[in-house]
């Protein structure tokens, strides 16, 4: 499967349940590489959660980060010297991908030890495939054992103001909503017609209530 992602958007958020803030954004481009700059809005919003900075980068809305600069964010990426490194991969949907930025986003440069997350702007092309997390759970609390592992789910279109492009995208397993696309995952949605994706529930995370639910979006026309 080829990729090529252009653009990375780094989200921060306070905790499980907090609205995500969009706070930066990588970007590739043949004239100049790969580059990084904080994102203003985004950034006050998230400040008066107690937001400051990504790790070595300090704060600055007029500073463009170089590619030279950028070394640390391979620090989010699988290592390889993991023993469970394939395993991931695969769950990612990233297996045999080798360029780092495409990885970046394929995978979401996730940590257990902070609240950021890389979400990819993702152009979809026949056969693509791609794994993301639904938001809104804490606020649904879906029973344990409601959704299971291989669920095929549907989805539709609903404004919102705090969506990008204004428009969320709702999931729903048979009539009951179960969270939505999160920001900057719906921005593939957006690009195409409605029931463009075939979606399926790829892995649980529960307790007394569900608290994650990892989706496969699969591009099927």
């Amino acid at each position: 499967m080829k990729i090529r992602v252009r653009e990375i958007h780094l989200s921060w958020r306070k905790g499980k349940g907090s609205r995500r803030k969009i706070v930066g954004v990588l970007k590739r481009t043949a004239t100049n590489g790969i580059t990084f700059h904080y994102l203003k809005d985004g950034c006050e919003d998230a400040k008066k959660e107690g937001f400051s900075e990504y790790p070595g980068f300090p704060l600055s809305y007029t500073k463009i980060y170089r590619e030279d600069d950028l070394d640390i964010f391979s620090l989010r990426l699988i290592s390889n010297d993991r023993k469970d490194n394939l395993k991931l991969l695969k769950f990612w949907e990233a297996e045999g991908v080798t360029d780092k930025f495409d990885l970046l986003a394929l995978t979401q440069g996730l940590l257990p030890t902070d609240n950021f997350e890389f979400l990819g702007l993702f152009n979809p092309a026949k056969g693509f495939k791609f794994v993301t997390d639904l938001a809104g759970l804490s606020h649904i609390e879906l029973e344990r054992g409601s959704i299971a592992i291989g669920d095929k789910l549907t989805y539709e279109f609903e404004y919102s103001e705090k969506a990008y492009s204004k428009k969320a995208v709702k999931v729903f397993k048979n009539d009951i909503h179960v969270g939505y696309i999160k920001n900057i995952h719906n921005n593939i949605f957006l690009k195409l017609a409605l029931n463009s994706f075939l979606l399926t529930v790829k892995d649980i995370e529960q307790n007394g209530i569900i608290k994650n639910i990892f989706v496969l979006v699969h591009y099927n026309k």
